[in-house]
């Protein structure tokens, strides 16, 4: 009798135990195991609290990571859960954001990447009238490029990353390349065959976050992940991953803010989503 009852008891824990094991989930992401990005940090947090993910699934790396528009379309079909991107009208018309800004407003404020040679290009500009002389290279589907032009910033347009700065180095198509300040320091050391140079005279800045989207109809994921995100934040986990992350240490400490001039722009693309984000999650670096 006590041995048919403990024989069952085992069969219920053993079956019970299965239930949790197919429960447990991938999270099924784009990008590179070893990519060190803030964004893969956040999501690496996130399955480490998460009850549904026990794991992240980099879906590309097999095959290597496909054009843009691909990977959009496998968040669209659910081939993967999770991207991240500038937000846009079309990102939040298209897939369901995260409402927190990863880079913590810091993507809205863009340096220049120069040739080396043009160190003193921008040291005249006091306004965004000085600055209307120059054309800024940009990605042709990039958020910010339409930010750019709905500000009356002329820009030289590239559907591929790489061939921008042929673009600005060969002198002929445009005068900088508009980074986001924790970029232009990391693509030099990854570029130190080109003849590249951060501008230290000006800074744009403008409302552009930087999110995590999930599948539009997805709303439990985005849910799930919110809550996450929000408790991250909340215990002071974020503050710690946000200033130890290699590129915003790199910016704060080489980009010389303080010591620019400053040319506000309109972001006409924000929803009302992303304009209620809340203000404590920005940073403002030239606050103190």
């Amino acid at each position: 009798m006590y041995r048919s009852i403990f024989s069952l008891f085992s069969l219920f824990s053993l079956a019970f135990s299965a239930c949790q094991i197919s429960y447990a989930e991938s999270l099924r992401l784009p990008g590179k195991p070893n990519d060190k990005k803030l964004h893969l940090t956040l999501a690496k947090e996130i399955v480490n609290r998460s009850d549904r993910f026990d794991e992240i699934k980099f879906v590309y790396e097999a095959t290597g990571e496909p054009a843009q528009s691909r990977v959009m379309a496998d968040l669209e079909s659910g081939e993967i859960d999770l991207y991240w991107s500038a937000t846009s009208l079309d990102m939040e018309k298209r897939f369901a954001p995260i409402l927190f800004p990863i880079y913590r407003g810091m993507l809205g404020m863009r340096i220049g990447l120069i040739h080396e040679k043009d160190k003193r290009l921008l040291a005249n500009v006091r306004s965004k009238a000085d600055f209307a002389r120059f054309k800024v290279c940009s990605g042709k589907t990039w958020p910010d490029t339409s930010i750019l032009d709905a500000n009356g910033i002329n820009t030289a347009k590239s559907l591929k990353y790489p061939n921008i700065f042929e673009m600005m180095l060969s002198g002929n198509r445009c005068h900088l390349f508009a980074r986001g300040v924790m970029e232009p320091f990391a693509e030099m050391q990854s570029y130190p065959e080109l003849p590249l140079a951060v501008d230290s005279h000006i800074m744009l800045r403008y409302r552009m976050p930087y999110m995590l989207f999930v599948q539009k109809e997805n709303t439990e994921l985005q849910q799930h992940i919110t809550e996450i995100v929000e408790d991250i934040f909340a215990d002071g986990t974020y503050e710690k991953l946000f200033f130890n992350d290699p590129e915003v240490r790199m910016a704060l400490s080489q980009a010389n803010l303080s010591e620019r001039t400053i040319i506000d722009l309109k972001n006409p693309y924000l929803t009302e989503d992303s304009r209620s984000i809340p203000e404590k999650y920005f940073f403002d670096p030239l606050a103190n």
